[in-house]
């Protein structure tokens, strides 16, 4: 049989801020990759360069966006490419939580991790952290920005707030306070499996926060790899996956799939790369500048998703994002739900466990029942602390 010719997948990002995930003025960060081959990519783009009276060397979203005709634009584009563009969005402060658990809770649980991703706890970290930071007034978004230091150095020293616990007797927030006990009192294991991540021991690890590989991970292998037998993939010039491409470097001629679960979906991890992931301009590259279009009016249609003029971009989104994208759920913090209440008593528990130095995984699914049948019962519904510390959701 003969060897498939390999699909073009480009890929580029809009609202790139690196590592910075705490920045004002760009919250929502888009990986868009579309499947286009460079003719058809050339050709779109002289066309739409025709039909708008574009004057500039290259379509580019942010300069497209300062026109009055912006949103026909975009919607045009769009419709171009159904079906033919996969987009990761990413709330940047959601995944500054979710980092949180991944480099302070996972070296911890890790060997029982499978667990607590069953039951979905680090969901409910992330987005009980993103309620709490933005709600909670100064301090929180303090300890939020000293967390994010120590992700781009990963020297303990740099979050003052969650390894010494400085704040611990000001901070009124429990679930804040459960996960500062937990880094105080995890503070040695936690430290010890970040070491190789420091700047002075790895080029990798000034990039841990920023969310571009994790996307393009996602795109590939739980997406473009399933659609095609063979991908060549083009990235806009990047360093934070100049960094770390050889990560992807394995799927090089792979045609084997690698079955992952999180404890409750199974999955299968698939790209068959014909060659290592190249990197270009898109002054070279069409694909590339078309894949920036999209990007760009992804962002939008998130930013302005309660405007009427955006909706038409909003249905082609939802039909064209990656289901691994991280926008705030408030169904994971729900109080009125089992599995959220299920959970804070679980953070409590392990909180408690790190106060004590006590073993943080022994007897943790008989914890995870006994939560579940004691909120089960009609009289635990009375006295909701979850949602006094919440909100409404």
């Amino acid at each position: 049989m003969a060897t498939p010719s390999p699909r073009l997948i480009s890929c580029d990002e809009a609202g790139f801020t690196g590592p910075k995930l705490l920045d004002e003025d760009q919250t929502i960060f888009a990986y868009a990759s579309v499947d286009l081959s460079a003719e058809e990519g050339k050709a779109l783009v002289d066309e739409l360069r025709a039909t708008y009276k574009v004057q500039s060397p290259e379509l580019k979203a942010g300069l497209l966006r300062k026109r009055k005709n912006w949103i026909d634009i975009a919607e045009d584009v769009a419709a171009r490419l159904e079906g033919r563009a996969i987009v990761m969005i990413c709330d940047k402060r959601l995944n500054l939580g979710g980092k949180a658990y991944e480099y302070i809770f996972e070296p911890v649980l890790a060997d029982n991790s499978a667990l607590f991703y069953r039951y979905n706890l680090h969901r409910f970290v992330m987005n009980a952290l993103h309620r709490i930071m933005y709600t909670s007034g100064q301090p929180v978004h303090q300890i939020a920005t000293e967390f994010q230091t120590f992700m781009r150095t990963f020297k303990p020293e740099d979050a003052p707030s969650l390894f010494d616990g400085s704040h611990q007797g000001n901070q009124a927030h429990i679930i804040m306070n459960c996960v500062l006990r937990f880094a105080k009192g995890y503070a040695t294991k936690i430290a010890d499996e970040s070491t190789h991540l420091q700047e002075d021991e790895s080029t990798i690890g000034k990039w841990t926060l920023d969310l571009t590989a994790t996307a393009l991970w996602s795109l590939l292998l739980t997406g473009w790899g399933h659609r095609h037998a063979r991908l060549d993939v083009l990235c806009d010039d990047s360093k934070p996956l100049g960094a770390m491409v050889d990560a992807f470097d394995g799927f090089v001629d792979n045609t084997e799939g690698i079955p992952i679960s999180d404890g409750q979906n199974p999955r299968t991890l698939r790209a068959n790369l014909a060659n290592p992931i190249r990197f270009g301009s898109s002054s070279d590259n069409p694909t590339l500048q078309v894949a920036d279009v999209i990007a760009g009016l992804s962002v939008d249609a998130i930013r302005y998703r309660k405007d009427a003029a955006y909706a038409g971009l909003n249905g082609w989104l939802d039909r064209h994002m990656h289901i691994d994208h991280t926008l705030p759920d408030d169904d994971w913090i729900d109080a009125g739900q089992l599995l959220p209440r299920a959970n804070f008593a679980v953070l409590q528990e392990l909180a408690s466990r790190a106060d004590r130095g006590a073993d943080p995984l022994n007897g943790m699914g008989a914890v995870y029942a006994a939560a579940f049948k004691k909120f089960k019962s009609p009289a635990s519904r009375i006295r909701n602390p979850l949602k006094t510390l919440l909100g409404k959701v």
